[in-house]
Parts: structure tokens; C-alpha cells; sequence
């Protein structure tokens, strides 16, 4: 190894003042030099600045928004930690790709604080030992401090990154802190680590919002902080996910494995779950004897938590399902709170943001994307932005024709009574009740061309009425044709074209969402608030093509919900997915009697059938071992 490399750093392991231990390995710091100098880089010379594109860049952001959203707060929070001078901190995807750095004047104008940049590639390969590369190589938290950098230039700088897991153990993300200073280090490097384990905690519960999320530690103080153990148990006590705290306390246990709450605690779960529905914090003894505090952690989406039969409910969940007198709200306002609108997409969010801002300046909103998609509810979701509770009137477009028309937007007193000052005093056409709210113009691709001429001049006349309560305060188109396919085709007006293009929202099909399963639950909680998905359905609707959008998924979901015998919706209820058809696929003997089980079973045998039974890809996949395949396959 070279002389310049780590000589005065032995493995150890150290706690620090956060109580966090710190594990520093003297041979992975060996191993890394000479992995850079395997991939042909020069000490002496300079790290190769590996920078993707701006569209990949774009690509990158895309596919990390779910966990940006967690990190992000924690990155704010550590750059103010650990403020000083010369430092940045940095969150990078689990390819070494830097998405997002907070770096402060000094560091941004110096040679390291111009080479991490979003989009720069800090993997070994390209800029040799460094505490990004290394984290990810190793999966665990490092320090390269100063000559510990493989390249002398970087030699300065003190580096301290940590990984962030997914509730599946997979590397999702990492976080870097970087300065130029040479002391506090151990206790730079438990900051962010604790700052990695927050977002884990928060990526657990995301993912597990349908279920019930329940928190426990051996000493009772510690059930608020990072080091607290999570299990995400469905209705019936089966343990569905568990977070590394709970893996670390629970170890010899197999938890790993479909474990059902009463194997791993000596009391019965229906006795446990009722307690900790009424925010009771209960003292347990797993079935090794140890003793730990358990309390039912807040969930993301606050959904009720089916307890039995009895059907009690999360303190947690909204005042208006807490308080059963209040069910005699009106229908307008009991309306509002029940819809929501999901929006994680990036690209989507920022047309929205632009939309907005454009319904300030009279502008009129163009809302494009596949049948289905949403633009409606998209429509909606901007009018409620704008107007809150004023009214939104929509027109078919396809609806239209030459001999109706007139009728249809103007009433009985026809066009000309609409643009006199003094209107009828009981109008009756569609365009009269959008005035003082919004008009919405469905499959406006679809409209003659003689009825766009007369809604060219509606919305031309709209713009000139100054009076709030006169005017139609808020238009709004979609189409499933391209603005500029529609001025390229010959059967639209240019001027009704101009009136209607001013802010442009693009709908992503349903399977480029990237919260298409928080869609999903959300639809879920339309049709029936007492079911939820398994896990595994929403993997598998997640997968599945849906050429009917949101529609298609619908009603999917409302047969599902028909089918369903319990609240618990599996993935055998799905229809149409060729992936997944139980008149191919029988389960195990052992498994039939339990919904659950037979799940599980029925996928692991579809999914060793179309994997050309390669057990290790289906261990790979379904995150279950080998021999728990074979145990299910013996009879295929």
C-alpha cells in the first residue's frame, strides 16, 4: 500500500458521545487502494470527473423522489450540525450518483466543492478511496480522513458517509458530510449516521402505511429515538416487514422468514394489539425470555387499524372518522376530506406548482396524458388549489354537436343573451353556472369546429370582464392529443387554440407514477375503508400493465374488494394478470388452509415457473431462502 495511505488508524470500534458505535477497519482502507490502483488511477494525478447527463441526472431524481423526500429534511438539518467553514454535506443513489449536495462558499469554490456536483460519480473506479466509494463498496459507515484519500488533491479533506437501507436490507442511498476539519470526526460520522437511520425509519413506515406499525426496545426511553426496533404486523398478527433495529434485537428468532406475532412474543396478539390501540406503552417478554417495551408507532397515512372484530381505531387517524357524532356533517365538507390527491412525480409537481401560479394570471390550463390518467382529477386537484370551494362546471366536448350546442352552453335564451351586460335572470346553459368558478373543457380534442369558433369568443369576452363574481375566474382543458398535434392538425381553430394554451400539464400513464401504490391505497380507501392491500398484492398490481389507466385499476381493485372474504386483499384475488392465474398454480397442502401462506406459496411456484426454475433468481427476487423454495416446489 502506498506510504501515503492509512497508517494510523487500527481496526476498532469506538462509541461516541451519541451513544453511537463507530466500526473503522485499517484492512478496507488497504483493500481500497489497491482496488484503485487495479482500475489504473494515479495517486498523483487527478480523480476522473465522472458527471452523467442532465437527462440522466433527471432520470436519477425520478427514480429516488420517494426516498428524496425523507432525506432531504435530515441533509438540512446535518449541514446545520455541523456548520463551520470549507464543509458540504451530500446525499448520493446507491450507484454512487450524487443527487443533491448543501455545501457552504468557502467548499463551493473550492476544487472539491466544484467536483461534487448532482450528477458526479464518486464510485472507486472513478475517484478512488473515498468515503462514498467505500461505503458503498463495504455497505457500512466510513471515515477517509485526509492522506487517506487515494488522490493526493483530496488529501485535505476529512469524509464521512454512511448507507441508507430499505426495510429489504438493500443499499437505497448514502449520505457524505465533508470538511476540512481534523478533529470530532467519530462524532461527525455518528451525526450522519443517525441522520441514515432516520430516513430508514422513515422509509419503513412509508412503505408499511396499510399496516400496523408496532415500536418496541429493551429500555423504555429509547422507544422515541433512531435505535428503536420496528415490526410492521398485518391485521391477523403475521409480521410483514421488520426493520434492522428489530432484525438485531430479535436475532435467532427468524424473523426473516413469514413469522406470526404469538411465535415471537409470549402473548397473544389480539391481547397486545388491543392495548397498544388504546396508546397503552406495554412490557413484554419475547419467547427467549427477553423484556422490552412496545408501543404502536404513528403511521404515515393515518389509516384505522382494524383491531379483531371489534374494529377500534387508531388514536392516530383523522378528528372526522375519531368522533362518530360528527357524522352529521354536510355532504359538501365531508366530501373535501375524503379525497386525496397523491402526487410524488416530480415532473407532474412542478407543472402543478406552474399551473398554479398561472391561474393567477387569467391563464387557462392545458392538461394532457393518456385516457384514464387522471386529468380530471387533475383538474379538480388545481380548481381546489385556486378556489377551494367554489364551483367547477365540466363539458363534455365530445358530447357536442352543431344542432345541441347552443342549447347546452347557452340555454333557452341562446349565444347572443350571454354577452349582453344584462343577463337572463334564470339561464339555464352549462356556461352560465361556471361564472365565479371554473369551466372545465373534457376531450376538448373532440370539439367542431364550429362550436371552438364560439368558445374562442366565450373565453376572449371572459378575459375582458373585470368584475370577479361576472366571470368564469378559472378554464381548464384536457386532452389526449399533444398540443402540438393539435396545432399541426387541420380540424382546429388557430384562435380557440390560442385561447386555450396557456400553462401545460403533462398526466403520466399509471405505470410511470411513481407512487402508484399510494395511488392504489388511496383508491382502496375510496372504495372501502375497512380493507387494505397485503404486501404482496401491491407488488403485483404494481407490476402489472394497465393500458386502462386509473380506471382499469378501479375497478380492479372494486372486484378485488367483492371477492375479498376478509379485509385483508391478497394477490390471488387479482384477475387478468396472467402472472399470477390460480386455475395453474395450486398451492401446498399446508398452505391452502391459510390466505396468507397460500399467497406466499403460490407466488414463490409462479415465480420459480417463470424464472425457468432457477431457485437462486427466485431467492434473489422474493427475498426468501432456498430452502424455504424447495420446501414449496418438491411437488411442481
Amino acid at each position: 500500500m502506498n506510504e501515503n495511505s492509512a497508517t494510523n488508524i487500527d481496526e476498532f470500534e469506538a462509541r461516541t458521545a451519541l451513544g453511537t458505535e463507530i466500526k473503522i477497519s485499517k484492512a478496507s482502507l488497504d483493500d481500497s487502494w489497491q482496488r484503485s490502483s487495479s482500475y489504473g488511477l494515479d495517486p498523483n494525478g487527478k480523480p476522473v470527473d465522472a458527471v452523467i447527463s442532465q437527462e440522466d441526472l433527471y432520470q436519477v431524481n425520478q427514480k429516488n423522489e420517494c426516498i428524496k423526500q425523507f432525506v432531504m429534511p435530515e441533509l438540512e438539518l446535518l449541514y446545520n450540525q455541523i456548520a463551520g467553514t470549507n464543509f458540504m454535506v451530500a446525499y448520493a443513489d446507491s450507484s454512487g450518483i450524487v443527487i443533491d449536495a448543501l455545501r457552504d462558499e468557502e467548499f463551493k469554490n473550492s476544487d472539491a466543492g466544484r467536483a461534487v456536483v448532482p450528477g458526479s460519480i464518486w464510485t472507486e473506479q472513478y475517484r478512488g478511496t473515498n468515503a462514498l466509494g467505500l461505503c458503498l463498496h463495504t455497505g457500512s459507515s466510513q471515515i477517509v480522513a485526509g492522506k487517506d484519500h487515494f488522490f493526493r488533491k483530496l488529501g485535505g479533506l476529512s469524509c464521512f458517509a454512511a448507507p441508507i437501507y430499505n426495510p429489504r436490507n438493500e443499499i437505497v442511498g448514502m449520505i457524505d458530510a465533508t470538511s476540512d476539519a481534523s478533529s470530532r470526526q467519530h462524532h461527525t460520522l455518528a451525526l450522519v449516521k443517525l441522520a441514515c437511520m432516520n430516513v430508514e425509519n422513515r422509509l419503513f413506515i412509508d412503505e408499511f402505511q396499510g399496516h400496523s406499525v408496532i415500536s418496541f426496545h429493551a429500555r423504555h426511553e429509547y422507544l422515541s429515538t433512531t435505535s428503536v426496533a420496528l415490526l410492521a404486523v398485518d391485521e391477523l398478527g403475521f409480521i410483514e416487514g421488520a426493520n434492522t433495529n428489530a432484525q438485531i434485537m430479535l436475532n435467532g428468532l427468524h424473523i426473516s422468514q413469514k413469522r406470526h406475532f404469538g411465535d415471537i412474543f409470549e402473548i397473544p396478539f389480539s391481547n397486545a394489539i388491543t392495548r397498544l390501540g388504546s396508546n397503552e406503552i406495554i412490557r413484554i417478554h419475547d419467547v427467549m425470555g427477553s423484556a422490552v417495551f412496545m408501543e404502536l408507532s404513528e403511521s404515515t397515512n393515518k389509516r384505522i387499524v382494524e383491531l379483531n372484530s371489534n374494529k377500534r381505531k387508531n388514536s392516530l387517524m383523522a378528528n372526522i372518522q375519531s368522533h362518530p357524532e360528527q357524522k352529521g356533517v354536510n355532504e359538501e365538507k365531508k366530501n373535501k376530506s375524503y379525497f386525496n390527491y397523491i402526487i410524488e412525480d416530480s415532473s407532474l409537481k412542478k407543472h402543478l406548482n406552474v399551473a398554479s401560479k398561472a391561474l393567477k394570471q387569467n391563464l387557462c390550463i392545458f392538461i394532457e396524458g393518456p385516457r384514464g390518467s387522471g386529468k380530471k382529477t387533475t383538474a379538480i386537484e388545481l380548481h381546489r388549489r385556486f378556489l377551494n370551494s367554489k364551483k367547477i362546471i365540466e363539458i363534455k366536448c365530445d358530447l357536442l354537436s352543431e344542432d345541441n350546442f347552443e342549447n347546452e352552453l347557452f340555454g333557452e335564451e341562446g349565444k347572443l343573451a350571454f354577452f349582453r351586460q344584462n343577463q337572463p335572470a334564470i339561464p339555464k346553459g352549462t356556461l352560465y353556472k361556471a361564472i365565479g368558478g371554473s369551466l372545465f373543457l373534457n376531450n376538448v380534442e373532440h370539439t367542431p369546429l364550429k362550436i371552438q369558433q364560439v368558445l374562442a369568443q366565450v373565453l376572449e369576452a371572459n378575459q375582458e370582464v373585470e368584475t370577479e363574481e361576472n366571470k368564469i375566474r378559472a378554464t381548464f382543458v384536457s386532452s389526449q392529443i399533444s398540443i402540438a398535434d393539435l396545432h399541426a392538425s387541420k380540424d382546429m381553430d388557430p384562435i380557440f387554440l390560442e385561447n386555450i394554451c396557456g400553462a401545460k400539464v403533462v398526466v403520466p400513464s399509471i405505470n410511470q407514477r411513481i407512487e402508484f401504490k399510494k395511488i392504489a391505497i388511496e383508491i382502496l380507501r375510496q372504495i372501502s375503508s375497512e380493507h387494505k392491500f397485503s404486501r404482496m398484492a401491491l407488488d403485483v398490481l404494481k407490476e402489472m400493465d394497465w393500458p386502462g389507466q386509473i380506471k382499469q385499476l378501479k375497478n380492479t381493485i372494486k372486484l378485488m374488494v367483492a371477492k375479498s372474504d376478509g379485509l385483508t386483499l391478497h394477490a390471488e384475488l387479482i384477475e387478468g394478470d396472467q402472472n399470477f392465474n390460480l386455475d395453474q398454480v395450486v398451492p401446498c397442502i399446508s398452505c391452502a388452509k391459510s390466505p396468507i401462506k397460500k399467497e406466499n406459496c403460490i407466488l414463490i411456484k409462479k415465480t420459480f415457473l417463470d424464472s425457468g426454475s432457477n431457485i437462486s433468481l427466485v431467492s434473489r427476487r422474493l427475498g426468501v431462502s432456498r430452502n424455504t423454495i424447495y420446501k414449496h416446489i418438491k411437488a411442481l
